[in-house]
């Protein structure tokens, strides 16, 4: 289990796939850790070197000490590559990593090479800073399988419970994450999300860039998909008709191809 030290914390990562190929580092969302990333990373392992890191405060990483920033995030990333003597990358961000992966680009642009924005946003707002806040105190207050059958609805649409997740299934098996977040780690990375605003400085990301959304998507709806599509000169936008927040696990296989498509193409 690999570690490496920055920011005062030590910090998980795994190092999975084509030892030679080209470096992608991937930023799950909040919450998530190595283990977000499931099948989409299987089907990309043949060709890519795959850094999958776990955040402060999320899976075997340190747990952070006081309050900190997506900004901080972001350095913690950039600390990855520097301790792999990488000097470019390909970056993949989910939701929250996704915040991470726009900071990076913005204020280490050398070290992106491109740039895969999944189910993410630029900036927070009045309604997000809601949800995320009262999902927090749900954290604390439900147990934990009453606390995925709160999220379920939130993460898949309703074509996903007719016909492709078993929500039962779904439960079960998340109720038994064995690095689901402590309630003080989780309210720590909610507070760095809301406060995060890329709006202004998208004009910065220069490397090609692929943005993936689900249009039924609830916690990063297309308002986010359109901004940064506007913000973000040259980007590719894609949206997957039926598809919510949880696009990586039930559309893992499209999601994979379009990552490798855009990261592989000219």
């Amino acid at each position: 289990m690999p570690d490496y030290t920055v920011n005062g914390l030590r910090l998980h990562y795994e190092d999975r796939g084509a030892p030679d190929g080209p470096p992608v580092l991937l930023l799950p969302s909040l919450g998530g850790n190595h283990l977000t990333w499931g099948a989409a990373t299987r089907r990309l392992a043949d060709r890519y070197r795959l850094l999958l890191l776990d955040p402060r405060d999320a899976g075997p990483s340190d747990r952070a000490t006081g309050p900190y920033a997506i900004a901080d995030m972001a350095s913690d990333a950039a600390g990855l590559l520097d301790h792999l003597a990488i000097e470019t990358a390909s970056v993949v961000g989910l939701s929250m990593g996704g915040a991470v992966a726009q900071e990076l680009a913005i204020t280490r642009p050398e070290a992106v090479e491109r740039l895969a924005l999944i189910s993410t946003y630029d900036a927070g707002d009045p309604r997000g800073t809601a949800i995320f806040r009262q999902f927090a105190r749900l954290r604390r207050t439900l147990s934990r399988e009453d606390y995925h059958r709160t999220l379920l609805p939130w993460v898949y649409t309703h074509q996903e419970f007719l016909s492709v997740i078993s929500p039962e299934d779904t439960i079960q098996r998340l109720c038994q994450d064995p690095f689901f977040q402590e309630p003080d780690a989780y309210e720590r990375q909610v507070e760095a999300t809301i406060a995060f605003h890329s709006k202004d400085r998208l004009d910065r990301i220069a490397c090609p860039t692929l943005l993936i959304f689900g249009d039924e998507d609830l916690f990063t709806p297309m308002r986010f998909a359109r901004s940064l599509h506007e913000g973000i000169k040259g980007s590719r936008l894609v949206v997957l008709a039926g598809a919510g927040h949880g696009l990586v696990w039930t559309r893992a296989g499209e999601v994979a191809s379009l990552i490798d498509g855009f990261f592989h193409g000219p």
